[in-house]
């Protein structure tokens, strides 16, 4: 059976700690390691240098293991100080809308521009309420630049980089197999610099990085021991001493205490931290891994003070070790458990897979690995060229025997597409074709309106307003201060399709009236706060949002703009106008007075050029102004009383009508009762949420959406309305 190998390579703060690992069926195997002390700890306040000696390290591996190397998978890790964790939930939801959320999330919890890091997630198994956790992992590109340049110049090319608490979980993961039903269990790796607490509840995993390890630790030694001239390398050899004298021992005894009793505190508030984000779970089993665990009266003393079992990891029981000594191996257990879950992940066999590689680097590597197999393609294609040729020679020959056939084909090509031509000009004519395909066009169409108003109403709720500005309850929003209030009202959504039949490309220009309020003048206010934060922002919603595989559309986002606004006062709009006279892009919109924050929706029509319009307002009629399509969402309705037949011009400049049916005409009232229809059957009023002097501001929201589908736009365009 062929053997697979892979290699998990820590690079940390006190050696390089690396182990090959061997798959063969379903044994892993260790078949070798190393760990290589640096000179110094790179921990050391007297290590000016930290790039050099990780060098030489580094040299010194790649010296030995230089053709097992450039072979084989490699994953390395990345300490906590240098990356972050982040865990959110979210609700169980379908394949192809999991990413955008996950994306949403990770630009909620990670603290940099999503721009500048690398990042990647986990999605946990679902609980029994149906939320999902998710493990969002990040590292800034600049940091990750100067880790790699440094391991490149060393001939040292990570397939996969990884965070070094995920390893630790991999690891315990594969080894302990712990199952659905397994009780939580918590692994305390203390580094030099950092500690994680990794807990394991089944499949699911919980991680807190704190900044206490080691180093404080032999810090607290050298500060102890300096009247005694003991350096902070002399202090490291103090720390891990196995039977110091009785002095030496209660002296180092004196000096970690306080670095022992803020470990104990951690370690007990990140128990606590998870107890309480985990309702009915329980944790009173620790593993510990680390050189600082092999301090005596360390584990008694965290043991003791949080009532934990707290154990060594001694030795694996599922990881065999094939090549090198065991004895050796199981020593070093304790400090290559990291590496370990390296290269089980690169084995396959890792439970949480997560790869912070820049993704060009990945891709140059795999290409470079194909060259072989590119130049003896490039070889064959040679060959293949030369009897290509050759066979082009005889045809040239015995084609200058057919002239004269291609002379009559060509003929009869150009008269064929003379008739097409004057088949189209008779369509066009008598408007066959065109109202056929457009039909079908509006069938095909009809998801598109649905998921833009889904859109703009997710984009408007973005900006996170209070439960109350969303209620029901008019007297709790009126509460709300104006300035305070995040809630954007849509007042009216406008769509202007339009058809470019050279590139066979479709476009809908939407344009949506929304009102906010605020304090100040409209040239005081900072419609940021409300479409441009990074943060929840509706511009950053629509930007984050512009390219989902499952919507019919992209989002252009260099068609965003900031709305420019226009003061709205006591629910009318004021008759100052922006200095420039621009109304922000909203002509020919209507102004919806009143304190009514009606909701309205478009959809889209067609044109001589391809565009039209179709609007849908909060009353009146739904009007296609190029084809003539109209209809009514309220109880208003502005056609003529006596129209019997609505004629407007159609794509190719004739009328074009569709017979409406007249209204009914009461030609006489007598012997009908008076009835007072506004006490009879009142109308109820809308709810007052703006005082007579209170201010509004009123802007119109514009962008581009691109179809996916071009379909099969036609010389009259095409349109699709709800």
């Amino acid at each position: 059976m062929e053997a697979k190998y892979a290699w998990g390579i820590e690079v940390g703060e006190f050696a390089l700690k690396a182990v090959r690992l061997q798959l063969v069926g379903d044994q892993v195997s260790v078949v070798a390691f190393e760990v290589i002390p640096h000179t110094k700890v790179l921990s050391d306040p007297s290590v000016s240098d930290r790039a050099g000696m990780v060098q030489i390290t580094l040299g010194a591996f790649v010296q030995q293991y230089a053709q097992e190397l450039s072979t084989e998978p490699i994953v390395m890790s990345l300490s906590s100080s240098m990356a972050f964790a982040r865990f959110a939930t979210i609700p169980s939801v379908e394949a192809k809308s999991l990413r955008s959320m996950v994306e949403y999330e990770a630009r909620q919890q990670i603290p940099f521009p999503i721009e500048e890091v690398e990042w990647d997630s986990h999605v946990l198994p679902p609980d029994d309420l149906g939320q999902c956790a998710i493990g969002i992992f990040a590292v800034t590109k600049d940091r990750l630049q100067e880790l790699l340049s440094l391991y490149a110049e060393n001939g040292l090319e990570p397939d996969v980089l990884t965070l070094s608490s995920v390893a630790v979980y991999n690891a315990l993961q594969y080894d302990l197999q712990l199952d659905v039903g397994s009780q939580s269990v918590a692994c305390l790796d203390i580094g030099t610099n950092t500690s994680d607490l990794i807990v394991m509840s089944g499949p699911r995993m919980w991680i807190r990085t704190f900044a206490l390890g080691g180093s404080q630790f032999t810090q607290a030694i050298a500060d102890a021991f300096s009247s005694q001239n003991i350096d902070y390398s002399r202090a490291e050899a103090v720390k891990v001493q196995r039977n110091p004298n009785e002095k030496t021992l209660r002296g180092r005894t004196m000096a970690m205490r306080s670095v022992t009793a803020q470990l104990v505190e951690e370690v007990g508030r990140s128990r606590d931290f998870f107890l309480s984000a985990n309702d009915g779970a329980t944790l009173d089993h620790i593993i510990g891994v680390g050189s600082t665990l092999k301090i005596s009266g360390l584990r008694t003393k965290i043991s003791g003070d949080l009532q934990l079992k707290v154990e060594r990891l001694e030795r694996f029981k599922r990881i065999e070790v094939s090549g090198p000594d065991p004895v050796q191996f199981e020593e070093r257990s304790i400090n290559l458990l990291t590496a370990i879950g390296l290269g089980l992940q690169g084995l396959g066999l890792a439970k949480v897979v997560l790869n912070l590689a820049p993704i060009a680097r990945v891709r140059k590597k795999v290409w470079q690995a194909k060259t072989p197999w590119f130049v003896g393609a490039a070889a064959l294609l040679v060959l293949a060229s030369l009897g290509m040729f050759a066979r082009v020679l005889i045809d040239r020959v015995a084609l200058s025997k057919l002239g004269q056939a291609a002379e009559r084909a060509s003929t009869t090509a150009q008269q064929g597409k003379q008739l097409v031509s004057n088949l189209q000009q008779v369509q066009e004519i008598a408007g066959i074709g065109a109202s056929d395909a457009n039909a079908l066009d509006l069938l095909a169409g009809r998801d598109v309106w649905p998921w833009i108003v889904h859109d703009t109403f997710a984009a408007l709720e973005s900006t996170n307003p209070a439960s109350a500005e969303i209620g029901s309850d008019p007297q709790a929003i009126r509460a709300i201060d104006l300035g305070r209030r995040r809630l954007v009202r849509l007042e009216e959504l406008f769509g202007e399709y339009k058809v470019d039949p050279a590139n066979q490309s479709r476009t809908i220009e939407v344009f949506a009236r929304i009102r906010l309020s605020g304090k100040g003048d409209a040239k005081d206010l900072d419609p940021t706060m409300f479409f441009n934060n990074e943060q929840a922002g509706v511009l950053a919603w629509l930007r984050a949002n512009k390219d989902r595989p499952e919507v019919p559309y992209v989002i252009e986002a260099d068609t965003l703009e900031v709305p420019k606004w226009r003061e709205v006062v006591g629910g009318k709009l004021s008759e100052q106008l922006p200095p420039s006279g621009d109304t922000g892009g909203d002509e020919g919109f209507g102004s919806a007075g009143g304190n009514s924050p009606g909701i309205a929706a478009g959809g889209a029509g067609t044109g001589q050029s391809g565009g039209g319009a179709i609007r849908k307002r909060n009353q009146g009629p739904i009007e296609d102004k190029q084809t003539g399509f109209r209809g009514s969402l309220g109880s208003g309705d502005d056609a003529p009383s006596d129209a019997g037949a609505d004629e407007s011009e159609g794509a190719d400049g004739s009328r074009t009508g569709a017979r409406r049916r007249a209204k009914t005409q009461v030609t006489s009232t007598e012997g009908l009762p008076e009835v007072d229809m506004a006490k009879e059957a009142p109308l109820p009023q809308a709810p007052v949420l703006m005082g007579e002097k209170d201010k509004e501001f009123e802007g119109v929201l514009r962008f581009r959406l691109k179809l996916r589908s071009t379909g099969s736009p036609t010389a009259g365009g095409e349109g699709a309305v709800q």
